[in-house]
């Protein structure tokens, strides 16, 4: 069996963290995770999946599909306070260990946070390129 990677690192990473929470129709994390949105999480993970895989096909959609999966996960990852934030490492934790959830969902949050994070700043439109051309060209303050 080949195992196939994505073209990014750390979107290939970020899709395999994704898929350390199971899959969506043989393991329970998908039905209990963000109930409070009535499935809007699970509806924008699985759209942004389907759009990275779209993208391979069209490689200039790429950049755009990868900054918008990695904003949704960003945000739907998220805690609003750090009762949520431990519900949230213990769901997890629960969900790929026996040992101690708490740990490893805490880690397990940290690297996915991380990683998303690298995703949404490595695709994200400016490249070093334009930053230059942009400061090159923008006038000093004394000239505006």
């Amino acid at each position: 069996m080949t195992t196939r990677r994505h073209d990014c690192f750390d979107l290939d990473r970020l899709l395999r963290l994704i898929g350390m929470l199971g899959s969506p129709t043989e393991r329970d994390f998908w039905a209990s995770w963000r109930t409070d949105m009535d499935g809007y999480g699970y509806k924008k993970i699985k759209g942004g999946i389907e759009a990275l895989a779209r993208s391979a096909d069209a490689p200039d959609e790429h950049d755009h599909w990868a900054h918008d999966f990695a904003d949704y996960v960003l945000m739907l990852f998220a805690a609003d306070s750090p009762e949520k934030e431990a519900e949230l490492a213990d769901t997890i934790g629960r969900t790929i260990t026996s040992g101690d959830s708490q740990t490893v969902g805490a880690l397990f949050l940290a690297d996915l946070r991380s990683t998303a994070w690298r995703v949404w700043r490595d695709h994200h439109s400016s490249d070093a390129a334009t930053t230059i051309q942009q400061w090159k060209d923008a006038p000093y303050a004394h000239e505006r």
